[in-house]
């Protein structure tokens, strides 16, 4: 279970002051971490919101092979797993990711369409905004040092 590898008990303690929005409908469970997300046409504008521990022992250019994406740069370490699935039934004019962390952050996401990468796109932490084809999405939040982690809350605005 990726929550005892990270021994996060601590950390939970953090995120939970993070979160600022409850968790929408899109998303199963209370206070759980490492939630997916699905988005449609009848999904509400207020934002999503799911939590997570970033970080983990693989360096982000082996799951990349790339130094830089055309929405930044590939830094930092995650885990092999990804931390959440992104589904979208239909195709968004626009979409927002936003990471909030009280540590810096790093972002991966593979989809439909090729691999993006993030870091301070909103301050220190890292977030992706534009158009968006359906399909299924993987998301990495990660760490700029190998096995450190930090608690997060991972965002996602369906209006800009």
């Amino acid at each position: 279970m990726k929550l005892g590898r990270k021994s996060a008990l601590g950390a939970l303690a953090t995120l939970s002051l993070l979160s600022a929005t409850p968790i929408q409908a899109q998303v199963t469970g209370g206070d759980r971490i490492f939630e997916d997300v699905r988005l449609g046409p009848y999904s509400p504008p207020a934002p999503v919101s799911v939590k997570g521990i970033s970080g983990g022992p693989l360096a982000v250019r082996q799951l990349t092979e790339r130094a830089t994406t055309a929405t930044g740069t590939c830094v930092g370490f995650i885990d092999r797993q990804p931390d959440h699935r992104l589904t979208l039934d239909e195709f968004f004019d626009y979409l927002s990711l936003d990471v909030q962390s009280p540590e810096d952050t790093t972002l991966v996401l593979m989809g439909p369409g090729g691999v993006w990468c993030s870091d301070d796109y909103n301050g220190r932490n890292p977030g992706l905004a534009g158009a968006w084809l359906a399909g299924t999405y993987e998301i990495w939040i990660g760490s700029y040092r190998k096995e450190t982690y930090h608690p997060y809350v991972l965002e996602f605005h369906t209006e800009p």
